[in-house]
């Protein structure tokens, strides 16, 4: 009995909060006040902290994750219209929460501490919704330890593929040494070796997880989707599909190297294209294409930070592309697998006539067969090699521009000369700034182009 008419007190409550909210609306004609106590009626944001500590925590190293609970405790549906992290080089956030929450529902944002320096370093995560109170933040706290040497040397070091084996043997080599993590976003996963050496790491305690593209290739890459998520500590998610593609093809081992790639993990095609890959440990790269990763596991909206190399689509690239080209002013040296982007045609062109030496090495492409031609009556070099199983394969995106001058700008990545590569894509390109991985793309695409006939 004592329950019963706790429930009919409690519902009498409600009927009278309701009645003060209607009559509170009446008499001030809609006012603020009003909407703001219907607002706090129909949804309640419930935090399970409002402030993280993290551990003290070696620079360069990550701290143990903590969760941050979000529970809508109010009676209508909350939408989460914003969660936000300030700061993304030494906090990072894997976001499961779904843009709305049901009455009573919650779900769980998980962050980490991966301090950049020595120093007592703050942020804090700021969450918006419809309910009162917003926005709400929850402050982050840790302290970064220096390391008991000097840092490490940042090292970058470029492949050229095929290889003399016509594999992949830096990629699984540094897949096989992770000690901690692997994080992966690959437009194509189809190959049985590299897969099956993920869930080896999996095996042997690495968490490993993998973003592969669906809106393209969702049939490729069900069978290592399906492997991946069968194995412990391996997840495997599908991409974003608000990207027309997510053709990036990154590779982050332990938080603090990452392979940026031009290839696809598809092993029949590994004896005969040309593909390039680079290797490198610089802090700010890795940090930021690490953040990039966690959000895009969640499928959250985000744009990348640039780090100190880094070109993006579809936020940067576009720019930085057409950057390279209308700035070269003597050289131009070219390998992309596509032509289809107007303004991209039209910068070469235009830079051919300014005096500037276009040398063009792709596959012959119907598709492009006007493109091709426009290059060619406006002075570029356009040499192409036929498109059969025999033939040398370009797959590759690279552009060098006044290589070995002071004017030298390089990039190399997975962003294809398309409007869609550039503007809707996922992708992930690099400035190529050392001098001995320059050299090597040099190289390596000089020959593709004396190789190749003439269109």
């Amino acid at each position: 009995m004592e329950r019963v008419g706790r429930r009919r007190e409690g519902s009498a409550r409600s009927r009278l909060f309701i009645v003060g909210v209607a009559l509170t609306a009446a008499l001030c004609g809609g006012c603020d006040a009003a909407k703001a106590l219907a607002k706090a009626a129909s949804a309640r944001l419930t935090l399970s902290t409002t402030s993280l500590a993290f551990a003290a925590t070696t620079v360069g190293n990550s701290s143990a994750t903590q969760g941050l609970t979000l529970t809508n405790s109010g009676k209508g549906t909350m939408t989460l219209s914003g969660i936000s992290l300030s700061d993304t080089s030494d906090y990072s956030m894997e976001n499961g929460c779904p843009g709305t929450l049901a009455a009573s529902a919650s779900c769980t944002l998980t962050l980490a501490f991966t301090p950049k320096s020595a120093a007592t370093l703050a942020a804090s995560v700021t969450i918006t919704d419809n309910a009162s109170g917003s926005p709400q933040k929850v402050k982050l706290s840790g302290v970064g330890i220096a390391a008991s040497g000097p840092p490490p040397a940042v090292t970058r070091t470029l492949y050229a593929f095929p290889e003399a084996d016509k594999g992949v043997t830096p990629l699984y080599a540094l897949v096989n040494g992770a000690q901690k993590t692997i994080d992966m976003t690959m437009y194509e996963l189809v190959d049985t070796t590299f897969s099956g050496d993920l869930v080896a790491a999996c095996g042997r305690g690495v968490k490993v997880r993998v973003i592969l593209d669906q809106n393209l290739e969702k049939a490729s890459n069900t069978a290592a989707y399906n492997q991946l998520n069968a194995a412990a500590n391996c997840s495997a998610v599908w991409a974003n599909p608000s990207y027309a593609a997510t053709h990036q093809k990154t590779i982050t081992v332990d938080g603090t190297q990452s392979a940026i790639l031009s290839l696809n993990l598809t092993s029949r095609y590994y004896s005969l294209t040309r593909d390039f890959g680079l290797v490198e440990n610089d802090p700010a790269d890795v940090a930021a294409i690490e953040a990039t990763f966690n959000q895009d596991y969640v499928s959250a909206t985000y744009s990348p930070g640039n780090g100190d190399d880094l070109i993006w689509s579809p936020t940067t690239a576009q720019v930085d592309l057409l950057g390279i080209i209308n700035g070269a002013t003597k050289t131009l040296l070219v390998e992309n697998e596509e032509m289809a982007a107007g303004n991209i045609v039209s910068a070469l062109e235009a830079a051919s006539k300014r005096g500037v030496a276009v040398e063009i090495a792709m596959t012959d492409n119907p598709s492009y067969a006007t493109e091709f031609t426009a290059l060619k009556a406006a002075g570029c070099g356009m040499h192409v090699y036929p498109n059969t199983s025999t033939a040398l394969y370009i797959h590759a995106k690279a552009l060098l521009a006044d290589f070995g001058l002071s004017t030298q700008k390089i990039y190399m990545g997975s962003i294809n000369f398309s409007t869609a590569s550039m503007t809707k894509n996922r992708e992930l390109g690099l400035y190529i700034t050392d001098s001995a991985s320059a050299q090597l793309l040099n190289a390596a695409i000089a020959s593709d182009y004396a190789g190749a006939p003439s269109f």
